[in-house]
């Protein structure tokens, strides 16, 4: 949102009818959180869906995660975020009040999911956000609301500081509790985890092999660097030399079954050679009688 300007201009470009020609609620624009911006963006995107980055339900425990939001108090987010998605429908309470959360009656606001998303971001942490107390709060926070709450478990990597993600358990608990209040609450699907290719891990993966071993000229010197190093080093080294070693078997059963493949296609093509070249010339010479006959013809006449 503070480069809100371009974002915008994105936006507009891929929801234009003659350029990528996008349906507006399939375009999501996620957001830390900047309360203004996103009140502007209401305005002008509206039917555009929205995600916020909150990973903590109270405004002490995000101002350590997301330092950006001690700026911005986080019942006003939720607010604003509310707000989008309502957008369209006033703020037209009706004469039953014991149904209005916000100003919207819960008929409004089951059309509005209907047509439009807005959704929260919470990372799953090992620790104090991840409590059920936490859950309790969450679930408070977006009472009634109809929100989309995504929990996102933490794809684990080897850095300094050694984040965790909880159990799978206790993340199913934790959604229970939101979904008590009244929210929509789904669990993100973790993908690539296991080989160290998931969000966040690929970089770091990256950093290492290239920091645990010598610049080799190819990868075969790379498989050979890890015979008689240290242990992390030789595993790192030993693993790539078994992908060089499947990925040349892999090239040459290709280049064989090319060669064969080759074989047979040349054989068909001369198979085909002569007679495409006797009807080239009767296609010619044809061509060539239908002209002298045509030119005598107005000669004649």
């Amino acid at each position: 949102m503070n480069n809100y300007d371009n974002v915008v201009a994105a936006c507009k470009g891929l929801v234009d009818c003659r350029r990528w020609n996008l349906r507006h609620e399939r375009v999501t624009v996620s957001t830390v959180g900047v309360t203004p911006k996103i009140q502007k963006f209401t305005e002008d995107m509206p039917e555009l869906a929205l995600a916020l980055s909150l990973h903590a339900p109270n405004q002490s425990a995000r101002s350590a995660i997301v330092p950006a939001a001690k700026a911005y108090p986080i019942e006003g987010l939720i607010d604003a975020l509310d707000n989008h998605m309502m957008s369209g429908f006033g703020n037209k309470k009706t004469s039953n009040t014991s149904n209005i959360v916000g100003g919207y009656s819960e008929e409004q606001r089951k059309s509005a999911s209907k047509r439009k998303r807005a959704m929260i971001e919470y990372v799953m942490l090992e620790g104090e956000t991840s409590s059920f107390e936490c859950a309790h709060q969450l679930g408070k926070l977006c009472e009634n609301r109809r929100l989309i709450v995504n929990l996102i478990p933490y794809n684990q990597t080897d850095v300094k500081d050694k984040l965790r993600c909880p159990p799978r358990e206790h993340i199913e608990k934790f959604q229970d509790i939101v979904r008590s209040y009244g929210s929509f609450c789904y669990i993100r699907k973790t993908m690539g985890a296991d080989i160290a290719g998931a969000c966040g891990q690929l970089v770091v993966e990256k950093e290492q092999n290239s920091s645990s071993r010598p610049v080799a000229d190819d990868i075969e010197d790379i498989g050979r660097s890890g015979e008689g190093g240290n242990e992390k080093g030789g595993k790192t080294s030993n693993k790539v030399a078994r992908k060089s070693e499947s990925s040349s078997l892999a090239d040459e059963l290709s280049r064989k079954g090319s060669e064969t493949d080759c074989g047979g296609c040349s054989a068909e093509i001369e198979a085909w050679i002569k007679p495409l070249a006797i009807a080239t010339a009767l296609a010619a010479g044809a061509f060539a009688i239908s002209t002298i006959f045509i030119l005598t013809k107005r000669k004649r006449c």
